[in-house]
Parts: C-alpha cells; structure tokens; sequence
C-alpha cells in the first residue's frame, strides 16, 4: 500500500465544458436508478459555514478532505426528507484529512468519548433543491 502525503494542492481545476462532460453519464443513467425504486440525485449542496465549523477546531492539521460515498433511505415526496423511510439514496460523506491522508476524527482515540461533528453530510440534493 502507498502511503499518501498530501500537501493541500490536490485534485485540479475544469471547466464548466468539463464540467458537463463528467456529468452527462450520470444523468444517463437516471431513469435506470429510478426504475430500480431509488432516488435519483444530481448534486447536493453543503454550505461554506459547514465547511468551516467542520474544519475551523483542527486548525492546520487539516490540509483536504476525502469524499465518501453512502447510501440511506429517504423519503423525497413531502417538503422535508424523512430519513430512515422511503427509498434507497446515494449520499455523499465529507471527511477532513491529514497530510498523512487519515481521515481526522476530533474524538478518535478517546475512551468512552463519541466522536461528534467529525463529518459533513445531508445537503440538500438536486434535482428537488436546484434552480
């Protein structure tokens, strides 16, 4: 296994051009999820004041973060998400990391001490929170 440095310059730029192009097959493939019972999400948006209550307490020794992708099931059809019910949804988790590329846990290490806030999840999704 390589061990992972990470410097905080990971990752690059792209276009809008490029932009669509990484999305277009995914979009491809939305009435195949919806067919198989699931919901189909495009995006899902997490807000800059998030980020930094995620990452403000770890000061530098955050230099990136490792996406994650989940699933639960939610409930899509009324004005708020019922989680727990409904249909199987990809989600996306945002976890911070180290230059050492571990993921960070404020409570990692700690006896009898639960880790809380050590993750971003839950934003809202596209298509039902897009313009």
């Amino acid at each position: 296994m390589i061990m992972a440095k990470f410097s905080g310059n990971e990752g690059r730029l792209i276009s809008s051009l490029e932009v669509k192009e990484l999305r277009s097959p995914h979009h491809a493939l939305e009435k195949n999820i919806k067919a198989r019972g699931e919901n189909f999400i495009q995006a899902e948006f997490f807000g800059l004041n998030t980020f930094k209550k995620l990452i403000d307490p770890l000061g530098k020794d955050c230099v990136g973060f490792r996406v994650y992708y989940g699933a639960q099931h939610e409930d899509h059809d009324g004005e708020e998400v019922v989680i727990g019910k409904g249909k199987h949804t990809s989600r996306l988790i945002i976890v911070p990391v180290d230059a050492n590329g571990k993921d960070i846990s404020k409570g990692a290490g700690l006896k009898d001490m639960p880790a809380n806030d050590d993750a971003m999840a839950g934003g809202p999704t596209c298509p039902s929170h897009c313009n």
